[in-house]
């Protein structure tokens, strides 16, 4: 896969660290194959924005490493980077299964809906959620990563119920779309 010079602009503009850009090309590598198989069942994907969008989805981690801003910040700065919205929204609502404006107030990022729902937008939410680093793994390991935070942060036991039922729906949608098992 070849990673285009923009994409390597920004990840040195903004200097991510290396960890994070292999994470980010293991996660457009997994989202392009299911791209791939779902347009060889006769599906429209542009390729393209997943590509670019897999590849920038943690550009925000550059800046944060917290996980309920790191994707916001993404989005903001691919914004001043004069992206298209396409890509923006991409990485604006890759994080877990989504989150809805009612959670998203609740963890105290403001009324916002941030659940992909392009077709491009689940795709790179849900190759994300499968990658672990740069290592892909399987639909198990992350609801076993949910049952973690369970443990360790019982107080958002409420927002990982409601992101495994979305987690769920969205692996059967891009199984039912691609072929592929997960």
């Amino acid at each position: 896969m070849e990673i285009p010079e923009a994409v390597k602009e920004l990840w040195e503009k903004y200097g991510l660290s290396e960890n994070v850009r292999k994470h980010c090309i293991a996660v457009a590598e997994l989202a392009l194959k299911i791209a791939e198989a779902i347009e060889r069942n006769g599906y429209r994907v542009d390729k393209e924005s997943v590509l670019l969008g897999a590849l920038l989805h943690d550009l925000g981690r550059a800046i944060t490493h917290d996980p309920f801003l790191h994707f916001i910040k993404s989005a903001e700065l691919l914004k001043a980077e004069s992206f298209e919205e396409k890509i923006v929204k991409i990485v604006e609502r890759h994080f877990s299964a989504g989150i809805t404006a009612e959670e998203a107030e609740k963890l105290g990022l403001g009324a916002k809906d941030y659940l992909p729902e392009s077709l491009e937008e689940k795709i790179v939410s849900f190759a994300d959620n499968i990658t672990f680093g740069d290592t892909v793994r399987d639909f198990e390991s992350f609801m076993k990563r949910l049952d973690q935070i369970d443990q360790s942060s019982p107080e958002l036991s409420w927002f990982t119920a409601s992101t495994r039922q979305r987690a769920i729906k969205m692996k059967e949608e891009i199984e039912k779309l691609s072929g592929m098992r997960f």
